[in-house]
């Protein structure tokens, strides 16, 4: 099976200052993992661990719904 592409996929991640929503793409953060707050406009680095985790959630969940589609 082709692996699935979830680079479009967006994420919302808390400021670390605010805890305000902070939307981006799964591609902008292996980019760039690095976040501008638009309420605070603290500048805070992703957790590389915890946004590995949400990847592979988001390939897990993208995976499934394929199959579901093809069934």
């Amino acid at each position: 099976m082709a692996s699935v592409d979830v680079g479009g996929v967006e994420l919302t991640f808390a400021c670390p200052r605010c805890a305000g929503a902070v939307t981006a793409s799964i591609d902008a953060v292996r980019m760039l993992p690095v976040l501008d707050c638009p309420a605070c406009g603290q500048r805070f680095g992703v957790d590389l661990d915890a946004f590995s985790d949400r990847v592979t959630e988001a390939e897990v969940a993208a995976k499934a719904a394929r199959r579901k589609r093809r069934a």
